[in-house]
């Protein structure tokens, strides 16, 4: 069985001393991961200006990379990227980018919902990191204009 140490222990010099490593390596701990993580946001449209109102945007670091990101387009176009939060940061490298999950309602707003179908709102070559054609270097480029086509 494992005693927690007494108030005693920590009285002496060296105890104060052991529970400032501590302390200081728990810090180290929960930063470990974080540092390196890059702000990258930006628009999804098409070459008409019109904003992809729905999806997601989702990065593609490598064959055995264990690194990831991805955001949500939202209604307006815009989105911002993370890997362990929605908005967190993504780590830095080269990556492909693909759009996922980007679908819409076919139908008039006014009409019957049951008549409404889904349909996909880009072309499927954008679902698919490797036929995508978009790739960006993180951090170099943070900041990002992705122009796609209509199915």
């Amino acid at each position: 069985m494992i005693t927690p140490p007494s108030a005693h222990a920590f009285s002496s010099q060296a105890g104060r001393g052991r529970l400032l490593a501590l302390a200081l390596l728990m810090l180290a701990l929960a930063g470990c991961g974080r540092r390196d993580l890059h702000a990258v946001s930006g628009t999804v449209r098409f070459a008409d200006g019109s904003p992809v109102t729905a999806g997601r945007v989702v990065l593609d670091y490598g064959i055995g990379s264990k690194h990831g990101g991805w955001g949500y387009i939202k209604p307006d176009g815009t989105f911002t990227l993370g890997s362990l939060t929605q908005t967190d940061g993504v780590r830095a490298g080269m990556v492909r980018v693909a759009i996922t999950f980007a679908y819409g309602l076919d139908g008039d707003p006014g009409s019957d919902p049951a008549s409404h179908k889904v349909k996909p709102l880009v072309h499927p070559r954008f679902e698919n990191p490797e036929t995508s054609g978009l790739s960006f270097e993180i951090p170099r480029q943070t900041k990002w204009d992705l122009v796609v086509e209509r199915p």
